[in-house]
């Protein structure tokens, strides 16, 4: 599919999605060498000297070229916020041509608020046996190694709930991490019957790409405004709480599920569109799997003046493309019939057994999934509240959950925890 296959895209995905263990030369699990680099702020940072005062020590090895590194700067932002009074932060370049003059400007161009420095002659970059970046490791309490990945974060999620691995009373000895931990939590994700990514701007213009002799189409819209609106649609079985946003021309990542407007059950992104300065006037937003790969995509063009501009960049890339006017965006027809739940755990496995009731202020209904994990509850419509009351041996949920459906027919996808 030419839509797979342009070369700056995959490119990028490799570096953010395939966020494998670094060489780690043995190091997880062990004491991590002691060290101490100068901020750009002039301040020594010793590790051993943070231990004393935090629960933990994240590192991070980056440079100032990076897209991956820039994009996930933000999440490590919002958690030195959270919990830097608790662990540790510093983020180190490991390119020799990175001044701390450089560095700097680049801290406050960002509004970084944790302290960056040099990783002087790579030494910790050897260490850790680094290879590409970014790279984060995690030096426990005790002065070990107990995480190290190659590969930026996704989402705040992802940066949480490894953080949270290290800390309170109950972290007692080391614990390596080969991965960030998942998201174990009990929620319910809207989905409908396509993956789609719609246009939700009343002037958007919709056009279709297709390749001469082919049948297969690209969908694009042309935007009016400064930013795109954009709703997001999920089928259950592309697994929504793992899906990816995103948005080639920020080269920005978005866990879906960090998405979702709970008030109205839509995921929505707000996608800025490029300026008449911008040497590119199009963007391409995608929604990806866990595996990077895609499941639905829309072009967004800043104005119909550059419908060619794109033509032309995708013949660049030897595609012959034509393309025409579809008129006005359109979203896709979900037509649920019913009040559908798809109970799985947090690997994706149905989960039979699972019993939940449907209220109302006058009446609840009980109901239970069947063997593919799927409830339907035809009950007419209205606003209930669906409260979870027992799930099979060995699996849980977390009690103060809650959830509301519209009153019109809906299909969620509801994760439990496999405490297996």
């Amino acid at each position: 599919m030419m839509k797979k296959t342009m070369m700056i895209i995959l490119v990028t995905l490799a570096l953010c999605l395939g966020a494998a263990a670094a060489e780690n030369n043995g190091i997880l699990g062990k004491p991590f060498p002691d060290f101490t680099v100068t901020d750009t702020q002039g301040n020594n940072f010793t590790l051993s000297d943070q231990l004393r005062d935090h629960e933990a020590v994240l590192i991070n090895i980056w440079a100032t070229w990076c897209h991956p590194c820039e994009m996930e700067m933000g999440y490590l932002n919002q958690a030195f916020e959270l919990y830097g009074d608790r662990v540790a932060f510093i983020a180190l370049s490991n390119d020799p041509n990175d001044t701390a003059e450089a560095i700097e400007a680049y801290r406050q161009a960002h509004g970084l608020a944790f302290p960056m420095g040099r990783d002087e002659g790579r030494t910790l970059s050897q260490a850790a046996g680094v290879e590409g970046i970014p790279v984060t490791v995690i030096v426990d309490r005790f002065g070990n190694a107990a995480f190290l990945r190659a590969g930026g974060f996704i989402g705040m999620g992802q940066v949480t709930r490894l953080i949270e691995s290290f800390l309170g009373a109950d972290y007692t000895e080391t614990s390596v991490l080969a991965e960030v931990p998942r998201d174990t939590s009990t929620r319910a994700l809207p989905v409908s019957a396509v993956t789609a990514v719609e246009a939700a701007n009343e002037s958007a213009r919709s056009f279709l790409f297709r390749i001469e002799g082919e049948f297969e189409q690209m969908r694009a819209c042309v935007i009016y405004d400064d930013t795109a609106r954009l709703l997001l649609h999920a089928a259950a079985a592309d697994r929504p709480d793992t899906m990816i946003c995103y948005d080639s021309r920020l080269s920005a990542f978005m866990e879906l599920q960090e998405l979702l407007d709970p008030q109205n059950g839509v995921y929505v992104y707000n996608a800025p569109m490029p300026g008449p300065q911008e040497d590119t006037h199009y963007t391409d937003v995608m929604l990806l799997d866990s595996e990077g790969n895609i499941l639905a995509e829309l072009y967004l063009i800043a104005g119909d003046e550059y419908v060619e501009e794109l033509a032309e960049d995708m013949r660049f890339l030897g595609y012959p493309v034509v393309w025409e006017d579809a008129g006005s965006a359109s979203a896709p027809d979900a037509g649920p019939q019913a009040y559908t739940l798809h109970i799985i755990d947090q690997y994706g496995t149905a989960v039979p057994g699972v019993y939940v009731k449907f209220c109302t202020d006058d009446a609840c209904v009980m109901q239970q999934s069947d063997e593919s994990g799927t409830i339907c509850f035809g009950g007419a419509p209205d606003v209930y509240q669906v409260q979870l009351l027992r799930v099979p041996e060995g699996f849980s949920f977390d009690p103060d959950f809650e959830m509301y459906t519209d009153a019109v027919y809906g299909e969620w996808v509801l994760r439990v925890r496999n405490d297996g």
